[in-house]
């Protein structure tokens, strides 16, 4: 069968390592670009965009607490004539930029100060603010970023929960490849063998590198950044999240929307993809027991107590996982799990007492 045309974009520039940022000027004039809205946090992440700042020919700087979900929607009329939009930040901010790119449809530039998920490089934003923007009326965001730029000395120096949180999520890769799989095998959802290749190369990363990961500094976050960015491009190829997102992602929107629900607080995304990870492995027979063993030599929590939340509410989470994204099949079936099954999942695996 002959199929029809492919479109996929992926970034023109990619540049990380030790002092990355001193490279912002050259990216900008290669790529032509001269005016932008810089998106931050606020007082590292603020510093690193003020250093950003001075290397642009005309840049404004705004903290993405300043700006409402309903401003995004109308789309920021006030900066509409920049070049570029860049997010210097966590996963927030680089949402916020996304999201403010694809409103006036301009260039986005990536420069997180973190590697705490893979959104760094991917076309796509967190589960929760598309469930927000969408109850707002606004369509699905996906907009590429057009550079990215990873300082991975400065992203060094972060706290390491926040890269473990990275290394969470890419622990959980091939739960979402084999959900894919499954997919494309009962459903006939189309499937990439070049995005699924690079996703698991991401994830063999951080599998082969174990005991170096044990330690944190430049070389250790090089890794982390490494794989994500791979995640990046495979969803980009995809044209979905479908390498890098399966079950376990489910799993860890069902839990976010119930701590939300419930007021409990929200933890690290990448912590919970990969105790999800766990469960769905037992769930398809894989070997997760290794995981569990690769997560307490690097100091990730391997129950759900540990981030906060009780049983009951873990248990809940698992049965109404699979209603968070039906037109995609998983491991989870159409019908999701009876309250036995998902007990005894939690169970086996030791994630819940």
């Amino acid at each position: 069968m002959v199929k029809g045309l492919e479109l996929f974009e992926v970034p023109r520039q990619v540049v990380f390592g030790p002092n990355a940022i001193t490279k912002v000027s050259e990216v900008l004039t290669y790529l032509g670009l001269r005016r932008g809205l810089i998106i931050t946090g606020h007082i590292h992440s603020r510093h690193i965009a003020s250093k950003i700042s001075e290397q642009c020919v005309d840049c404004q700087i705004i903290s993405d607490d300043e700006i409402e979900l309903s401003d995004m929607v109308k789309g920021m009329g006030a900066f509409s004539d920049v070049d570029f939009i860049a997010g210097v930040g966590g996963g927030r901010v680089i949402d916020v930029s996304k999201v403010i790119a694809y409103r006036l449809s301009k260039h986005l530039i990536s420069i997180p100060t973190v590697a705490s998920h893979d959104g760094i490089a991917s076309p796509y934003i967190s589960f929760l603010m598309q469930d927000d923007l969408s109850k707002l009326g606004m369509g699905k965001v996906k907009k590429t970023p057009l550079a990215i730029i990873v300082d991975t000395g400065i992203v060094a120096e972060a706290p390491r929960v926040f890269l473990l949180s990275g290394i969470g999520e890419l622990l959980g890769k091939k739960v979402a490849l084999m959900d894919w799989k499954l997919g494309h095998r009962i459903r006939g959802e189309d499937y990439s063998e070049s995005a699924a290749m690079l996703a698991l190369s991401s994830h063999m990363i951080i599998m082969n590198n174990v005991n170096k990961l044990k330690k944190h500094g430049e070389e250790e976050t090089r890794i982390v950044v490494k794989a994500l960015l791979g995640c990046g491009v495979a969803m980009a190829i995809a044209g979905s999240t479908r390498p890098c997102s399966g079950s376990e992602h489910l799993f860890s929107h069902s839990l976010d929307l119930l701590a939300r629900e419930h007021g409990v607080k929200q933890v690290m995304h990448g912590m919970q993809v990969a105790l999800s990870s766990v469960v769905m492995l037992y769930l398809h027979g894989a070997n997760w027991r290794r995981v569990i063993k690769i997560m307490k030599v690097l100091g990730l929590p391997t129950s759900f107590r540990e981030l906060g939340y009780d049983r009951e509410l873990v248990i809940e989470a698992l049965m109404n996982a699979h209603k968070i994204r039906p037109d995609r099949y998983t491991i989870l079936g159409s019908n999701g799990l009876t309250r036995e099954a998902a007990e005894e999942a939690l169970e086996q695996t030791g994630v819940i007492t």
